[in-house]
């Protein structure tokens, strides 16, 4: 996935990465996926999956991070991996607190991934605060950065910026994506965000979102129109060509908020429990201030807007 500095990666690498080969039965999965999309689909094609809640960090806005629940059993997750499979869902994101620290005897996040495929699974994608070595044989690797050094420090951590550089340096992985949630702290130093994400040089793209009002974070959500007028920048540099992979059909309804949630696109295990969409929809509020950028992606597909759908190629 690694691009040089300031150097922005064609629509067409995905098509030569080996690893984004389809088969005929993953054609034909994505070919009945879509038809079913117009035929009121109610099943998932992505599952999230965690493996741990248990965090090496005390993130400013985060609610799952070392929480009751501590590492998942291998058992478990397997379970969970299964019934998501058995469910439609044919795209895993695995995910925490933070997944590199989860372990089961001599079992590690790898043997999750070898369980992963076994079962079925088509892609597999993994997301990690960068903060420890980046070793994760997934199809696609996410990053979560929150902004240059002093506001990313400012959210996670003195020191974690440099961290999440020397361990993103370090890794090989070749379809690497830096993961942004915009929130109060980091809204005012939106370009300086993207700016330094690019001066990193191993990412391949960026993915935005929006803080979600969870209990006890709500104060870290941007207001509407504070939200509209970021989203708006965003769309104007991702017309000058900055690498910011959601849509413009998807920005648009993060704008706009009109857009169908809960779905039934994605399956999450959360809270030990299995949502459509979010636990965050038992909760008033959360749903109507969604942020996530992949919900607005999918409200986008199911209503066929094509610029989703190009970016769904790529990403799934």
């Amino acid at each position: 996935m690694a691009t040089p500095d300031n150097t922005k990666a064609s629509a067409t690498d995905s098509a030569i990465d080996p690893r984004r080969s389809l088969t005929f039965s993953q054609t034909l999965y994505y070919a009945r996926f879509g038809l079913g999309l117009l035929t009121g689909n109610k099943r998932p094609i992505a599952a999230g999956v965690p493996l741990t809640d248990s965090c090496n960090l005390a993130c400013s806005h985060c609610v799952v991070r070392n929480g009751t629940l501590g590492h998942h059993s291998f058992k478990r997750i397997c379970g969970w991996i299964d019934e998501m499979y058995r469910a439609g869902a044919r795209v895993l994101y695995l995910q925490g607190g933070e997944i590199l620290l989860w372990k089961e005897g001599a079992l590690r996040p790898n043997d999750v991934v070898t369980a992963a495929r076994k079962s079925g699974f088509f892609k597999i994608a993994a997301i990690t605060n960068g903060t420890l070595p980046i070793d994760l044989d997934v199809d696609t690797l996410w990053v979560s950065v929150d902004g240059p050094e002093e506001i990313h420090d400012a959210v996670r951590g003195q020191g974690t910026f440099k961290s999440l550089v020397d361990n993103v340096q370090a890794c090989s992985h070749p379809r690497m994506y830096a993961n942004v949630t915009i929130n109060t702290v980091n809204a005012p130093r939106l370009d300086d965000t993207i700016a330094a994400i690019e001066r990193i040089n191993r990412f391949r793209g960026i993915s935005i979102n929006f803080h979600t009002p969870y209990p006890g974070v709500e104060p870290l959500a941007l207001p509407q129109e504070q939200r509209v007028a970021v989203i708006n920048r965003l769309r104007a540099l991702k017309r000058t060509g900055h690498r910011i992979l959601n849509s413009a059909a998807g920005l648009k309804l993060l704008a706009s908020q009109r857009y169908k949630r809960p779905i039934n696109m994605i399956r999450m295990a959360e809270q030990g429990r299995l949502f459509d969409c979010c636990w965050g929809r038992e909760h008033p509020g959360v749903c109507e201030r969604c942020g996530y950028g992949i919900i607005a992606e999918m409200s986008a597909m199911a209503a066929l807007r094509p610029s989703s759908l190009w970016s769904a190629l790529h990403l799934m």
